[in-house]
């Protein structure tokens, strides 16, 4: 009897899915999507179940115990080594398979952009460029996918599609972005992966992206219409994503506009706009019809709510125009998963070949990955007088509060201490005479007079009549006020114990927990500090110094401050300390016992070489729902730095040990410091790494995969909405590169180290950079050049190649220079030189062509650099035409020029019925102009918007003026068009006004005389 076809494994696996669909019922689809559940085909044959059992996979394979720890995201992309990226995601596939042998997806990569180092989640990403980022994405997923054309290894679900950058309110907030910056960069590491067929799904985001639910998004048709090549995509929701689309998403909250009202569910704004008002169980059965409507695969997210029986009812009422046809794509992504992974096919699938074993990060070949990825990844920023390498007798001082901790953020694995050695333990095998000092403060502290100290029972209580052994704390300046403290006589750590369960359950939100004995008391009971796989931290607090010797210590995990304030210590009658909201706050009385900085630098002064390990702690400042809230590094380790290098000067060697970009301009410009190393946390190796490249055992050859700059000012400003302890003087809701000079692409700041930045312990000269003459836009063209190491030591070097658009359309509106290329080139031994090639597919030079729609590389000569060397080449693409617009278009789609803007949704209703168009164009202040290059003015006589106001009260609507003015923002004016005042910025009501003086073809303006006027289209009559 022959086997049907969906079980031979040498059919395609598309026919394998349809014949698979073609014999299910109805009832068998819709419970298909939460999951494939064991289900009797009509032929009888019964098909296995598939759930989407994952592994979070950043940088390992799950927060297990039993998984290889590999450096975090931003320290892999610093590497630039894609062959090591996919051996790597090969490596995590092959555990996930082997360890969890019914786990079949992987939550990754991460895709994700780093466009504002204060991105809460910065070191999930590997960069800041789109290229890079795009292609060590790629390569990862190739890792973790496997190169059969059929079978995965692991079933690739890139995180977070898309625009996701920002932490707080990120379920209600909107990612703010032109369509140039859309499509040029945001975009652009997310399609990469997709259109090579690495990646085979992708969480959508939290957030909206100009006011568009990224769950909903008409993106989503995009990436399965054009990306994919077979219409095969697996979406699934974030964690409560669906929720947030039952609750949130309704309004806009975000820096620019509050809706007095607060935020209103998606349905019930989309249901007012057809007329109608629904209630909370129609709200749902709306919600799972949106998601069917966009395409979503898996309807759970972590919550409880009925999305699959909704969506039935969706489906039988036809709602949103739904129908079984939308249950079927959805049923064929789960079918797609379920033949990829083999479970259909026994040996015939290689992947079903990996033996199970519970413990895969033994293997020698796994752990001499994680050991070259810790080295790859770390980057030389100075190194004055060849100090590093530091000679092999040398007596080493290795001092600061990350040198003796390996630090996991919330994404490791949860490897015991013992297989992640720190920094100090590394240096102390390697170096024969290491002495330590953490170079922390310790202090004792008063309440009432009586200091400090820890009952048997680890309750801290204000009991001590005297300064002694018992009432002195180790302090952790962790930077923006957040300590940590360890008690130095048992050498537990302080926290506010408020997810104990004496008394009743401890619930996400219940941060108050339930803590006993009338509430939640500061203690002592922890051996070791919190990192990792806790979402909750309560070792950290805000320490205040209030003057005259007093401070305050509050707050814990970074909540988000109540009405009634932060939680603040009270002195209750048995000494205890108790935790509460509100006023009264306790002060304490501090004494200084030893100063850290100075005892350190003492310590320093009698050794040959001072090695200083500062940085950040990854579940402190900046994590999941928090973006940091400044650049600087922790104060107490500033001082640190500078006072052991004053001890040492030119001996002082800083290692910065940080998931993100650090401003540390006063340290790389002290002449004490000799060198600055920089990793990532970077795993279970990062220590043994970090010994090895101090000792000269390799040359540190990694870059910056983003850039380092000195202070805030160049970021863009916040809004009239700010909250204390968040990021309250930058605005992490303005995604358009381009228009805020984010990035090396956009930024005129000057960086205290820059993209690509990266020193060796050699000398490498380039020369000889050759480009063919010309190239077709649409071929890939080779660079070449030599590369000769000058030097007396061998060493990889990453060679980077950038290209600037000589000739633009959009003129100085274009990248300054772009990364075109880039290869590591391993191992060049002194004296060598070898020619290196790097293959520059020109597609990625592409730029948004407004007119057309579509990418397009233009025609015209490109200036290439690698170095010093330089080469330029003529490309032939296209031509970006002069701008018509005499056809009614909408702003965002046609617009070019922007400052000071943001973007929403024109209408849910419009979106829902995917015409195009779906986001306006809105003023944020006074000056801020959209506009329009090459536009044909010639014959124009009058203009035509649709516009619309705020309701809110952060904007002065008394002179809601749009001002039509050609060449310039400030060049001739054409036209005044009044708005009317109308119901809100999704009202819009058309204006209109006679052009006087048009002519040519010429950048068309229009500059709003103040802020929350929202324009949809524009139309210039003839």
């Amino acid at each position: 009897m022959t086997a049907p076809v969906y079980l031979d494994p040498t059919r395609p696996v598309a026919e394998r899915v349809e014949a698979i669909l073609a014999l299910m019922t109805d009832e068998q689809k819709l419970a298909c999507l939460n999951g494939v559940p064991e289900t009797v085909l009509a032929d009888g044959n019964t098909l296995p179940g598939l759930t989407n059992a994952f592994n979070e996979v950043l940088h390992s394979s799950g927060k297990k115990p039993d998984a290889t720890f590999f450096p975090q995201a931003i320290g892999l992309g610093a590497t630039w080594d894609t062959e090591l990226m996919e051996a790597v995601g090969a490596a995590v596939a092959h555990e996930v398979r082997a360890r969890d042998t019914d786990v079949f997806a992987s939550f990754g990569p991460v895709a994700d952009i780093r466009s504002n180092p204060l991105a809460g989640r910065f070191e999930e990403g590997f960069g800041e460029d789109p290229l890079h980022v795009g292609a060590m994405t790629t390569a990862y997923a190739w890792g973790l996918r496997g190169r059969h054309p059929e079978y995965v290894k692991t079933f690739t679900q890139m995180k977070h599609f898309l625009g996701y950058n920002h932490e707080w309110h990120r379920s209600q907030s909107s990612a703010s972005m032109g369509v140039r910056a859309y499509h040029e960069y945001q975009v652009v590491p997310y399609r990469m992966p997709v259109e090579a067929g690495a990646v085979m799904g992708a969480m959508t985001s939290y957030n909206n992206v100009n006011g568009v639910p990224s769950i909903i998004n008409p993106i989503m048709e995009t990436v399965r219409s054009e990306w994919t090549g077979n219409g095969r995509f697996f979406f699934l929701p974030d964690g409560w994503d669906g929720v947030n689309l039952h609750t949130t998403k309704g309004q806009p909250w975000d820096t620019w506009e509050v809706d007095p009202r607060g935020d209103v569910p998606y349905p019930t704004a989309l249901a007012a706009e057809e007329g109608r008002a629904i209630d909370a169980d129609e709200n749902g059965v709306y919600a799972s019809a949106l998601m069917l409507h966009a395409g979503v695969s898996l309807f759970a997210d972590g919550s409880e709510l009925p999305f699959v029986p909704n969506a039935g009812k969706a489906v039988e009422r036809g709602l949103l125009g739904v129908t079984m046809s939308h249950v079927d794509r959805a049923v064929r992504d789960w079918l797609d998963f379920l033949v990829r992974t083999g479970k259909l096919d026994g040996d015939a699938c290689e992947y079903n070949l990996i033996p199970a074993d519970p413990h895969p990060q033994d293997r020698p070949e796994h752990i001499a990955l994680a050991h070259r990825a810790a080295r790859e990844q770390l980057v030389l920023l100075k190194n004055e007088q060849s100090a590093l390498p530091l000679p092999e007798t040398a007596s080493i001082a290795v001092v600061g509060p990350l040198a003796d901790l390996n630090l996991r953020d919330f994404y490791s694995p949860t490897v015991p201490a013992e297989r992640r050695p720190s920094p100090l333990q590394a240096l102390r095998e390697r170096f024969a005479n290491v002495t330590h000092h953490s170079g922390n403060d310790t202090v004792a502290l008063q309440a009432a007079g009586r200091y400090l100290n820890v009952a048997a029972n680890g309750v801290v209580t204000a009991a001590g009549d005297a300064l002694g052994d018992t009432e002195t704390f180790e302090v952790w300046d962790w930077a923006h006020e957040q300590h940590m403290f360890r008690h130095n006589a048992t050498g537990k750590f302080l926290k506010a114990n408020l997810l104990q369960q004496n008394d009743g359950p401890a619930t996400f939100e219940n941060q108050i927990g339930a803590a006993g004995g009338g509430g939640p008391l500061l203690v002592a009971l922890d051996d070791e500090m919190e990192d990792g796989d806790a979402w909750f931290t309560h070792q950290n607090f805000h320490y205040r110094r209030t003057g005259g010797g007093t401070v305050e210590l509050f707050g814990v995990n970074h909540v988000a401050s109540d009405a009634d304030g932060p939680y603040h210590l009270r002195l209750a009658e048995d000494g205890s300390l108790p935790l509460a909201k509100g006023g009264d706050a306790l002060d304490l009385t501090e004494t200084l016992c030893e100063n850290g900085p100075e005892a350190a630098a003492a310590v320093a002064a009698e050794a040959d070489w001072a090695v200083v390990l500062v940085g950040n702690h990854p579940m402190v400042n900046a994590r999941e729902c928090f973006d940091r809230p400044g650049l600087d590094l922790a104060p107490r380790q500033a001082d640190l730095v500078r006072e052991v290098a004053a001890a040492k000067p030119g001996r002082t060697v800083v290692v910065v040990v940080s998931a993100y970009p650090l401003a540390i301009g006063d340290i790389a410009a002290d002449p004490n410091v000799a060198a600055i190393l920089y990793t990532s946390h970077a795993g279970q190796a990062v220590g043994d790494a970090i010994a090895e490249a101090l000792a000269g055992d390799f040359s540190p050859a990694g870059r910056l995969t983003s850039t380092w700059l000195a202070d805030t000012s160049s970021l863009p400003k916040a809004g009239p909405r700010s909250e204390a302890f968040r990021v309250s003087d930058v605005d992490m809701l303005e995604y358009d590169v381009i228009s805020a000079g984010l990035t090396y692409q956009y930024s005129k700041a000057e960086p205290v180290y820059g993209f690509g930045h990266g020193l060796t312990y050699t000398e490498f000269t380039y020369s000889a950079l050759e480009l063919p003459a010309a190239a077709d836009a649409d071929a890939p063209f080779t660079a070449a050049l030599d590369v000769t190491n000058t030097g007396s030591r061998t060493s990889d070097e990453v060679v980077l190649l950038f290209a600037t658009a000589l000739e633009s359309a959009y003129g100085d509106r274009t990248a300054a220079r772009r990364l075109a290329g880039f290869t590591r080139a391993k191992d060049i031994a002194p004296g060598e030189t070898r020619r290196v090639a790097i293959e520059v597919d020109s597609a990625h030079l592409f730029v948004w062509d407004v007119v057309s729609g579509k990418r397009i590389v233009e025609t015209g000569d490109y200036r290439f650099a690698a170095g010093s060397e330089t080469a330029e080449i003529r490309l032939n693409g296209e031509t970006i035409a002069p701008l018509d617009l005499s056809e009614t278009a909408n702003v965002w789609e046609k617009a070019t020029i922007a400052e000071g803007l943001t973007y929403w949704e024109v209408s849910k209703l419009h979106t829902l019925k995917r015409e195009g168009g779906y986001h306006s164009t809105g003023s944020r202040r006074p000056g801020s102009h959209v506009g329009f290059t090459k536009a044909i003015l010639d014959g124009a006589k009058g203009i035509e918007l649709r516009a619309a106001t705020t309701t809110a009260d952060w904007t002065d609507l008394a002179d809601p003026v749009i001002e039509v003015r050609a060449g310039s923002a400030d060049g001739q004016l054409l036209a005044e068009v009044e708005v009317p005042k109308t119901a809100g910025f999704q009202s819009f009501a058309d204006v209109s006004a006679p052009l006087d003086g048009a002519a040519g073809t010429q950048d068309l303006y229009l500059v709003f005389r103040t802020g929350g006027i929202y324009i949809d289209t524009i139309r210039l009559t003839r």
